[in-house]
């Protein structure tokens, strides 16, 4: 049955279109579920029913998390449909499965004392310095995601205007205001730095952030800045990158910023996504309405 995979993959990446994460994911989860179908003896696809989905769900339930197990019944199902679109069996299985409905975690969110706080740990006195500071500061300033950051080419920032041009997830490309503040320790990195990176190495990487080597950093390099910046700040619970991307959507709502403003800043697809920042804004206000208000 595991020749049926690359088939599927190809089916996502092409037809679908879906993020290389997800296809990767999907992958595991379907290589997972058959190997637990052959363990059955199962050995032709068209003979799984909904009784050997149900019960390979029960194993997982025991093993990972909620979100998790929910992902790997929705790789399943998107299986099933592959197979049923290309005629591989009549009857679909997981047709009827309907995925239970996850409790929406609320994002971590850094207040703005905080985040003024994380800034400022990054003082100009080296390149490298500065360089995180331009970042950091990009980064709170336009709400991107590490991928996007990362990618970013020096054409995708307009110095004058001062929007940043980034792609998001299925290739779909926004355009998101950077903010004076952001853009003027964005072009003093530039000038000061990228410029003499660019010029000492004879580079031809275009991206906007670079290393010493002229190279594109990881993904890795960025947690570790901003790992270390947060514990210079004084911040004991976890920050991570995306924790700016929510306290970058937060802030603004907090602020009055309307939701489909902050949907498209965010790169959103569905404005459903971009609504639990409201809820984390509740939840701030009945944290104040607890601490001053005489009789709560």
């Amino acid at each position: 049955m595991k020749e049926l995979v690359p088939e599927f993959l190809m089916y996502l990446s092409t037809e679908r279109r879906y993020p290389v994460s997800t296809v990767s994911s999907y992958k595991n989860d379907i290589n997972q579920f058959l190997e637990f179908i052959e363990k059955k003896g199962i050995s032709d696809a068209a003979r799984i029913t909904k009784h050997d989905i149900i019960d390979y769900l029960a194993v997982m339930k025991e093993k990972y998390d909620p979100s998790s197990s929910a992902r790997k019944l929705s790789a399943i199902k998107t299986f099933f449909k592959f197979l049923s679109l290309e005629k591989k069996m009549e009857e679909n299985p997981s047709a009827e499965l309907e995925a239970p409905r996850l409790m929406k975690k609320l994002p971590d969110v850094l207040s703005e004392q905080e985040v003024v706080s994380l800034l400022e740990t990054v003082k100009q006195n080296d390149k490298d310095d500065l360089r995180d500071r331009a970042l950091l500061e990009l980064m709170y300033a336009t709400g991107m995601r590490i991928s996007e950051v990362l990618n970013l080419k020096i054409h995708d920032y307009d110095t004058v205007a001062q929007y940043i041009r980034c792609m998001g997830k299925g290739s779909k490309e926004r355009i998101v205001p950077v903010g004076k503040v952001a853009a003027d320790w964005v072009d003093e990195y530039i000038r000061k730095t990228r410029n003499e990176i660019v010029e000492n190495t004879s580079t031809s990487s275009g991206e906007l952030f670079l290393n010493r080597r002229g190279k594109k950093f990881s993904r890795v390099w960025l947690w570790k800045i901003i790992v270390k910046r947060a514990a210079l700040a004084g911040i004991e619970r976890r920050v991570t990158p995306h924790t700016l991307r929510h306290s970058f959507a937060t802030h603004l709502l907090t602020h009055g910023a309307d939701l489909r403003s902050v949907q498209e800043m965010l790169g959103h697809s569905s404005i459903s996504t971009t609504q639990i920042y409201t809820h984390v804004d509740r939840s701030r206000l009945r944290e104040v309405h607890k601490k001053y208000h005489p009789r709560s």
